[in-house]
């Protein structure tokens, strides 16, 4: 078939008679190139524009990756070189496109979330494909990249190059293999030197930041690609998590990974009784994941939702960081486990046959709960079906089952959980009971033609046109449907007798990120900078709490803790997160990509600048900076190393 296109393209002039051998260099290269317009944009733009280089935006360190590029590209091009030309082609179709792909993949991810993820959350692919509109707003120079390089790959392979025989021509690209594989390994080194006089000045604190530190604990896919590029970041990723781990070494650094766990743990103030110990113990919980409920959204269209709040437990500046590559599950498996995903990538459904005794379900059960999963989606959806029981579930109850194929709509509605009787006698089952529901209302995207907001705007008509925004417009409307929800949910719990002895936890997995209007998304959330919309609502009420707001800063690892204490459930276990109401806790937002939120002073790593959440000028002590980093380093390394080593089974071994 390539032979016969080749022919073709040839007899009528659309190929050159000969391709000379730069193009297969040339062709690498240009991927990163591709990956360097969109991931090296600065904050504020959506691809790189001439106007980054001329107002300084861009320093030469930017450019390591297009070095790296480079040296991929030789490297790539003279091990090509030394295969029979047969050989040769298949191994180049394979390289190039598979890179290519991993490139757009990356890019088209960074487009959305200003960060990358990891090969292993590329499987959660399928998963978004419910959300592939959003696709339709990225900038045409993205769209029109697809096309023209899958072109050149396939130019490339019609017309390959010819591979000269014989040892002596073999003799070049030998040397230029060895010297790039060689470079590939060293080249980091001077990346690390560069980046500590360039950016941070060989500090305590720019160490802890610094190029070295991403390369070496790789807790940001982005910031790993700032030091060496899209080829280099794609196979160390490869090799650290899918290669290293069957070689021999990996058990004696598993070993090693338990010790730093518990010498972490023992720095430590043991934890004891506070004020808040057991006031809700013994009752019913109903743990609500308000997905994409965030905290603009409450107020003159959220009644129910504006009251609970008032009349609960308000945490003030709680924030729901983005660990691991999906947002939903991330906060799902946190408010759960204690846990964030790992920021160093892996497949959350790998860690499904971990431990997961310090989990709430399972500690509840213990208590002599019993604990079930509601949402309407699929249950292999997020592998969700797997998973609630691996975390102490009983069971992951599927909508779906419940619904004939005719009444699909009913699915769009949270309100089912009570409508069908079912799922309603499942739901206010006897005893003592952990119910976690997982909304859906409020998810993205915001326009009116969506399923969801068509939906919903024959049963609120007025929402369109509104603001005279139709993101706002929809928001504002889902927002309605999901506060409809918490009103049933009182309703029900009050005919039902048992208002007085539930406690609600409402939580919410993220921010709006699907609303595409960043410029409007800041003024409706009252933020000046992106970082700062990672703040989302989280409540926890009961009848009998005396109402109370709590501006401590707190991230997703804290509620689980929070929550134990509430209920008088005395865990054996430690976690990664804290007690809200402990005192000497002060309160810390650690985010993946070695960003902070801490006082009043914020780090923004991907801006790579200090600010506050006040307005004021942020604390320049270098003292406060050093720890804070430190301590944030150490919670992501902590927190990746729980998971990976399967901590709470060791735990349990040595009780």
């Amino acid at each position: 078939m390539i032979s016969v296109s080749g022919k073709f393209l040839r007899k009528h002039r659309l190929l050159p008679k000969h391709l000379p051998g730069v193009v297969l260099p040339l062709s690498f290269f240009l991927i990163e190139v591709l990956a360097f317009c969109f991931l090296s944009a600065p904050e504020g733009q959506r691809v790189l524009s001439l106007s980054s280089w001329t107002s300084g935006k861009l320093g030469a360190h930017t450019l390591w990756p297009l070095a790296f590029g480079l040296l991929w590209a030789v490297m790539l091009t003279s091990m090509l070189r030394l295969l029979p030309r047969k050989a040769a082609r298949i191994g180049y179709g394979i390289c190039f496109f598979l890179f290519l792909i991993y490139a757009l993949i990356q890019t088209g991810y960074f487009l959305l979330f200003r960060e990358m993820i990891w090969i292993s959350d590329f499987r959660y692919a399928s998963e978004g494909a419910n959300y592939l509109d959003v696709l339709l707003e990225y900038p045409l120079s993205w769209w029109i990249s697809i096309p023209v390089f899958f072109a050149l790959g396939i130019v490339i392979l019609l017309r390959f190059p010819a591979i000269p025989t014989g040892w002596k021509s073999r003799i070049v690209p030998s040397l230029c293999a060895v010297a790039a594989i060689a470079a590939a390994f060293f080249l980091p080194q001077a990346v690390f030197l560069s980046d500590s006089g360039i950016l941070y000045a060989g500090s305590d604190y720019g160490r802890m930041q610094s190029a070295e530190a991403a390369y070496e604990n790789m807790f940001s896919a982005h910031r790993l690609y700032q030091v060496c590029g899209i080829y280099q970041t794609g196979v160390k990723d490869l090799y650290t998590n899918y290669i290293y781990p069957l070689s021999p070494g990996y058990a004696q650094a598993q070993e090693k990974a338990a010790e730093n766990i518990d010498a972490y743990f023992d720095t430590r103030e043991e934890t004891s009784d506070n004020e808040m110990t057991g006031l809700l113990k013994g009752k019913n919980v109903i743990l609500v994941l308000m997905e994409s409920m965030d905290d603009w959204m409450i107020g003159e269209h959220t009644p129910t939702l504006e009251k609970l709040m008032s009349e609960s437990i308000s945490f003030t500046r709680f924030y729901t960081p983005g660990y691991g590559g999906v947002r939903t599950f991330n906060t799902e498996f946190c408010i759960n486990t204690g846990s964030f995903l790992s920021s160093q990538g892996g497949y959350a459904f790998d860690y499904v046959t971990n431990n997961f005794d310090q989990s709430l379900a399972n500690l509840l059960r213990q208590e002599g709960y019993s604990a079930l999963v509601y949402h309407y989606n699929d249950p292999s959806f997020y592998s969700r079906g797997i998973f609630s029981e691996a975390m102490g579930y009983e069971q992951y109850i599927s909508y779906q089952d419940y619904v004939s194929a005719d009444d699909k709509d009913s699915l769009y509605d949270d309100q089912l959980l009570f409508d069908n009787q079912q799922l309603s006698e499942s739901f206010f089952r006897e005893g003592p009971k952990l119910n976690f529901v997982i909304t859906r209302s409020a998810h993205l995207s915001y326009k009116y033609n969506e399923v969801l907001s068509y939906w919903g705007l024959k049963k609120y008509p007025q929402y369109r046109g509104l603001t005279g925004s139709e993101e706002t417009d929809c928001a504002y409307l889902k927002a309605r449907l999901v506060d409809d929800f918490f009103a049933r949910m009182l309703s029900e719990l009050e005919a039902h007798g048992e208002l007085e002895n539930t406690v609600i936890v409402g939580v919410t997995d993220h921010y709006t990120y699907g609303y595409k209007n960043e410029t409007e998304l800041l003024d409706l959330s009252g933020v000046s900078e992106k970082l700062l919309l990672e703040r989302t609502p989280c409540f926890i009420w009961s009848a009998d709490l005396e109402p109370m707001e709590v501006d401590k800063l707190l991230n997703t690892s804290d509620l689980l803790p929070t929550l134990l204490n509430l209920l008088g459930v005395d865990s054996p276990y430690p976690y990664i997160g804290q007690d809200a109401f402990d005192p000497d806790y002060q309160g810390l937002v650690p985010f993946p990509d070695g960003s902070w939120i801490c006082q009043d002073t914020v780090w923004d790593a991907s801006s790579k600048r200090f600010y506050t959440l006040s307005g004021g000028e942020p604390d320049n002590s270098t003292e406060f900076r050093n720890a804070t980093n430190h301590t944030v380093q150490e919670f992501i390394r902590i927190n990746n190393l729980m998971l990976n080593t399967d901590y709470y089974a060791s735990a349990l071994e040595e009780e």
